[in-house]
């Protein structure tokens, strides 16, 4: 395993010389129908200093977002996909473009916030292979807004390796966060685009923590924006959304078993039963539509028995306090109520106004229970 860079006192005398050569970075933006938001995501990229390469891909939009893409001439490198591959297809023709040290994926309708670039480049470090950044949520017309994930969630670093291989799964961040080292993307690209048409940085969070450490910044580096276009917003499809997931998930633990396997690495045999958000979809399906569930083994007292048992996993202090002390209170619920506590959880915006002060009044106590 290479130096993770994460103490000055241990880096080598080469790794210091290399960390004072200012890397590159490539930013890669993907896109499909988001001519309303794309101008906003390479503006954000071409206003940085220093620079970063900036490479468009857009995937057969059927909108304008190309004209938007032409008009600004040889400031881009365009990439125009013949065919509609979705988003995996965009990661691998993106990076074949791409020639930074460093890479980042820049979902369309986010946009990188101000002094992003140099703290990327300034936190470099040769040997790591993922850096976890932080982001704040933005509304569709880009208004900033709380930070994702919470300052309570403490992102992994290090060797994640066994942690992933034992556990399918470590507490991390999502594309526009996340910045790769280009001589480990070149051990794990092309990915199966027909596999990950969608959330192609599950692919890669699966995979390249297995090559190398990961590095975390607590600097907010991108607007992640939440609208209702995107593919993963739920409408009242719960059960639906949790089956894909599920499916996504399947995926992600057949290329860790691979990637592993590629390096003589042992994995366990079902890395969904220690996967925190796996297991609270399995719920999820369950809950709301028990005779489409994909898994029958699956009751919801064993689902959140595993589930309160994972917790220490993927938070510590009062957000560990409050997560746990949801799960247990689920687990003495009635089936119609525990089903309106999951509704509840999933679209807050369906929370009565008395459920989100209590929601407050129990994140007080678990705070002061921390203490």
């Amino acid at each position: 395993m290479p130096d993770t860079g994460l103490s000055p006192d241990a880096l080598t005398e080469a790794q210091l010389r290399a960390r004072l050569e200012t890397p590159r970075l490539s930013v890669i933006i993907t896109n499909f129908n988001y001519a309303d938001f794309i101008a906003t995501a390479i503006d954000s990229v071409l206003s940085q200093h220093p620079r970063a390469e900036l490479i468009v891909v857009d995937d057969l939009s059927t909108d304008s977002s190309r004209d938007v893409i032409r008009s600004y001439g040889d400031q881009v490198i365009p990439v125009f996909q013949e065919t509609n591959q979705g988003q995996g297809a965009g990661f691998n023709a993106g990076f074949e473009r791409a020639t930074g040290d460093l890479v980042m994926f820049l979902d369309a309708d986010d946009f990188l916030l101000p002094g992003a670039v140099r703290e990327i480049l300034s936190n470099y470090v040769p040997g790591v292979a993922i850096y976890h950044y932080r982001m704040r949520y933005a509304n569709a017309e880009g208004e900033l807004g709380r930070m994702h994930p919470s300052p309570q969630t403490p992102l992994a670093e290090g060797d994640l390796s066994a942690q992933l291989r034992d556990q399918g799964r470590y507490v991390g961040t999502i594309t526009s966060g996340l910045v790769f080292s280009r001589k480990v993307l070149e051990k794990v690209l092309p990915m199966d685009a027909g596999t990950f048409r969608q959330n192609a940085d599950g692919y890669l969070t699966s995979c390249v923590p297995l090559y190398g450490p990961a590095r975390t910044s607590q600097f907010v580096i991108s607007g992640y924006r939440v609208h209702n276009r995107q593919m993963t917003n739920a409408g009242g499809a719960y059960a639906r959304r949790a089956r894909w997931r599920l499916a996504h998930d399947e995926a992600r633990y057949a290329v860790i078993r691979d990637h592993a396997g590629r390096l003589g690495l042992p994995v366990a045999d079902h890395l969904g039963d220690r996967d925190y958000l796996d297991l609270e979809e399995r719920l999820i399906s369950l809950t709301f539509e028990p005779e489409f569930h994909p898994i029958g083994s699956d009751t919801a007292g064993d689902l959140i028995h595993r589930i309160v048992s994972a917790v220490p996993e993927t938070a510590s202090g009062r957000n560990a306090t409050v997560k746990s002390l949801f799960w247990r209170t689920m687990g003495v619920l009635p089936p119609k109520a525990r089903r309106l506590m999951l509704q509840w959880r999933i679209d807050p915006q369906a929370r009565p106004p008395a459920v989100a002060f209590a929601a407050r009044q129990i994140r007080r106590f678990a705070m002061r229970r921390s203490h």
